[in-house]
């Protein structure tokens, strides 16, 4: 899906990485550490993938929240 993304252009791309960063709240109780691992693993790819210098405001943005989302994995 992050293919079709970036085929969309620019606007798509900084929406589903202001999306994620919204995500990258307390996870719910429900999930375990490895489910932990792979959402910020996932959000981490995002912004491989999506960024590269489209908005560097939003992509320094998530890549704060995917570090600050370790704290919630033990």
């Amino acid at each position: 899906s992050l293919k079709r993304i970036v085929e969309q252009g620019t606007e798509v791309r900084m929406v589903k990485m202001a999306d994620r960063i919204n995500n990258l709240q307390p996870p719910p109780a429900h999930w375990d550490d490895a489910k932990k691992i792979r959402y910020r693993k996932e959000a981490g790819l995002i912004l491989e993938v999506l960024g590269g210098g489209i908005n560097p405001y939003i992509e320094a943005r998530l890549k704060q929240k995917i570090e600050d989302y370790g704290q919630y994995i033990n």
